[in-house]
């Protein structure tokens, strides 16, 4: 090939290269001035056909990538074009300024967004992870995103002139996350009921998840009922006990010690192999515990102890 066929050869490639067609790759290389520019060129090539790949892995799926200016509102200079199943607006509403990446964040989170950009822009960090924050779609959908952002800095200058980032719908994992947030705050605030099952008899059933918190206000209301009612026999039931672990145990070990101490023999009930191995575990000295499988059986036992006089009073 002549150097006129060559050069022809490179121009036609540098134009492909220029509107991102993949051309092939220059083959019959010198050692030349030439041969040096073709070799450049094959890297160029290399390198599109990468980030073409990339694109072709998000132009379809959950994730949709984004690049935007750093500049208000963050206009967008690329979306990949699975972004019109995520917000409902096509590409080109993003590419022709019709709509700003700001446009879409949820209006009580934008002032959070905008704060986590700027900290970890100031910061030097080259990425961060936002905390979820909520989009709204073209439909009037507001859904939870995921959005994680590297920052591209001029390299003379070292200031910020774009984000990239990539952003997927979170909501699902978000709306069960908050039910469990609603569901412990609705167990804390249930006082666990005080069952007066017969006179002198008092049963205590454990609901839900126990931290060092709720132990202390279950233990201040068992120990004043008992001296109140002059409570002969406790059953604490476990039954209902949810997320058992060492640190759980423990503030119940010291809620029995307690009602022992004002004269009140504790049952336990409800034991289950998973509470029975923590207590082996913690060393508790199970001889001195009147444990029982059910509630029913450990409620038999106090009968039996109270002399089954007469039926009490529900305290809830």
């Amino acid at each position: 090939m002549d150097q006129a066929e060559r050069l022809r050869r490179i121009s036609t490639t540098l134009a492909r290269l220029a509107n991102e067609e993949l051309p092939d790759f220059i083959e019959d290389i010198d050692d030349g001035p030439l041969g040096d520019l073709e070799r450049n060129l094959n890297r160029a090539i290399g390198s599109l056909s990468t980030r073409l790949e990339e694109r072709l892995l998000f132009s379809v799926g959950p994730v949709v990538v984004f690049r935007w200016r750093a500049t208000e509102g963050w206009p967008v200079e690329y979306v990949s074009p699975n972004v019109f199943e995520l917000t409902g607006y096509p590409t080109e509403d993003y590419l022709l300024n019709k709509l700003k990446y700001s446009d879409l964040v949820y209006p009580e989170d934008l002032g959070r967004v905008g704060e986590e950009v700027s900290t970890n822009s100031a910061s030097g960090a080259e990425w961060f992870a936002h905390e979820p924050y909520r989009i709204k779609r073209r439909d009037g959908q507001t859904i939870w995103i995921a959005d994680y952002t590297v920052i591209r800095r001029d390299r003379a200058s070292g200031q910020i002139t774009h984000y990239f980032g990539y952003i997927f719908d979170t909501t699902d994992r978000i709306e069960q996350s908050l039910a469990l947030e609603r569901n412990e705050r609705t167990l804390k605030q249930f006082k666990s009921p005080l069952l007066h099952v017969w006179d002198g008899v008092l049963a205590m059933p454990v609901l839900g998840a126990v931290d060092e918190a709720r132990a202390s206000a279950m233990t201040d209301a068992l120990l004043a009922e008992i001296t109140h009612s002059r409570v002969r026999v406790t059953v604490l039931d476990l039954t209902g006990l949810e997320d058992v672990d060492a640190a759980t145990l423990e503030h119940l070990m010291r809620m029995v010690r307690a009602v022992t101490l004002l004269g009140s023999h504790c049952l336990v009930s409800g034991i289950s192999p998973r509470v029975a191995s923590i207590i082996v575990s913690l060393g508790i000295d199970v001889a001195k515990l009147s444990t029982f499988a059910t509630l029913s059986a450990a409620l038999g036992h106090a009968l039996g102890q109270a002399g089954r006089r007469r039926p009490g009073r529900l305290n809830a």
